[in-house]
């Protein structure tokens, strides 16, 4: 048993290692430049040693976004257009977290891999934010409720990027905006009916 834990532990650490030197070799080269072998020097590994963890780059970024996006818990409040809030609170954690976030800001600014980004959010709130809009304005369709969420996630990482360098003292006024005018939106559709 303590050999297992102890397997456990060593292999969680190498996996830590590898996805940390993919985003110190990633701070200063493209994506696609980016090749097992400038892991492997960056992390001290060998080349063994990178695929017992990831079967290739790509698995790296997944994973990295995994561990980016599992804590937007509020993220479904934010897209089904909650009420806006004031004062420096008022950034989303989705806006702080593509805004400030200084660690994954080299994947989260990289525009090669923005598609990449949005489709690891479709896959994790699509279905809640389509169930979440649909409860708020039953005339939609579900076809309709995944084309505004569609649209509302690629502007909202769109804007979050473009205004990044902002402070939340100058952000928070065009985030109140854009809430404004989501939740306006999402109001001018008839409520389910219950």
């Amino acid at each position: 048993m303590s050999g297992e834990r102890k397997k456990d532990r060593r292999a969680l650490y190498t996996q830590k290692a590898i996805k940390e030197a993919f985003l110190r070799v990633k701070r200063n080269k493209d994506y696609n430049a980016i090749t097992v072998a400038d892991i492997c020097r960056e992390a001290e590994i060998s080349r063994g040693t990178f695929y017992a963890h990831f079967g290739n780059i790509a698995e790296i970024l997944d994973a990295l976004l995994d561990e980016a996006l599992a804590n937007m818990d509020h993220l479904r409040a934010y897209i089904s257009a909650a009420d806006s809030g004031a004062g420096p609170q008022c950034a989303r954690p989705f806006c702080r977290f593509v805004r400030g976030d200084q660690e994954f800001r080299c994947i989260l600014f990289d525009d090669a891999l923005g598609h990449i980004v949005i489709k690891k959010l479709t896959e994790l709130y699509k279905d809640e934010f389509v169930r979440e809009i649909r409860s708020m304005a039953g005339s939609l369709t579900e076809k309709e409720a995944e084309a505004l969420f569609c649209f509302q996630i690629n502007g909202c990482f769109a804007v979050s990027k473009q205004f990044s360098n902002l402070k939340d003292r100058e952000w928070c006024p065009v985030q109140n905006v854009i809430d404004r005018f989501i939740k306006g939106g999402a109001g001018s559709f008839p409520a389910k009916e219950t």
